[in-house]
């Protein structure tokens, strides 16, 4: 008879244990915060895009971060993109890499920070990536923001027709004829064309369509100007209408980009 009194207290002792640690869990479960922080908006020097800085600039970084809690970290990291993204490869000496991270806290918080450009530093395409993590440990979407570093030294363009200050019509099955060249004090080294369709301005650099491409190795030929009418930019009868994006790059012996861009109205 004690024995099943024993049996019956014990086997109530342990549901209940169970049913505690049951319910501690759950409201573990519930407390947890999943919810990613979000990077509301960005701006270096007071704009979002068409971003181009000089050597020795000095850039004013605002970034406004909300989260559902509690913020924790605030990132930034600065890479060329001469090569596409490839962050990997081996730096020169003057090349611009950074990565930064600063402490914010609150639910929603507004970063002021200054970077400085190095001065020298390679010319040409760069990007910003900002992420930012919570006090979980949840980490935000990344923002990215392209801008153009100029240091004097980089490729110059000097085109005269057509006039690429306003939007340029580009009939489909023509040819785009660029009367112009690029120029430079050491020889040039590639000189690569692209159209590529316009995507909305979101920063997270989604890559539209690319109907036209071109890429002249000029390692070599001690060329130190380009004459861009020998190219035959063909937009082909196939595209879709719409606005699209026409990139020049140009590299010099030295490892110095020049970037010409232009709007393009493909009909």
């Amino acid at each position: 008879m004690f024995a099943s009194k024993n049996t019956e207290m014990t086997r109530t002792y342990i549901f209940a244990a169970l049913a505690l640690v049951a319910l501690s869990c759950s409201d573990d479960d519930e407390a947890q915060d999943t919810t990613k922080p979000v990077i509301l908006a960005a701006t270096v020097n007071g704009e979002d895009h068409d971003l181009e800085f000089n050597a020795g600039d000095a850039l004013q970084l605002e970034v406004d971060l909300s989260d559902n809690e509690d913020l924790s970290q605030f990132k930034i990291e600065v890479h060329d993109i001469f090569d596409g993204h490839d962050h990997n490869k081996v730096l020169d000496g003057d090349a611009w890499e950074l990565t930064e991270i600063i402490n914010v806290t609150g639910a929603n918080a507004t970063v002021n920070h200054t970077l400085s450009v190095p001065n020298p530093v390679t010319a040409g395409p760069h990007h910003f990536i900002f992420r930012v993590l919570d006090a979980a440990g949840n980490e935000s979407e990344f923002m990215e923001m392209d801008f153009i570093l100029k240091n004097g030294e980089e490729p110059t363009f000097s085109i005269s027709d057509p006039d690429f200050s306003n939007e340029v019509p580009a009939p489909k099955g023509q040819s785009l004829a660029i009367t112009g060249t690029i120029n430079d004090d050491e020889d040039l080294a590639e000189v690569i064309i692209t159209i590529e369709e316009e995507e909305e301005h979101n920063h997270k650099n989604a890559s539209g369509a690319i109907i036209f491409s071109y890429d002249a190795d000029l390692a070599g030929t001690s060329d130190t100007s380009f004459d861009l009418s020998t190219v035959d930019i063909a937009i082909p009868a196939t595209s879709e209408t719409g606005h699209y994006e026409l990139k020049i790059s140009a590299k010099d012996n030295e490892g110095n980009y020049g970037v010409f861009t232009a709007e393009l109205d493909v009909m």
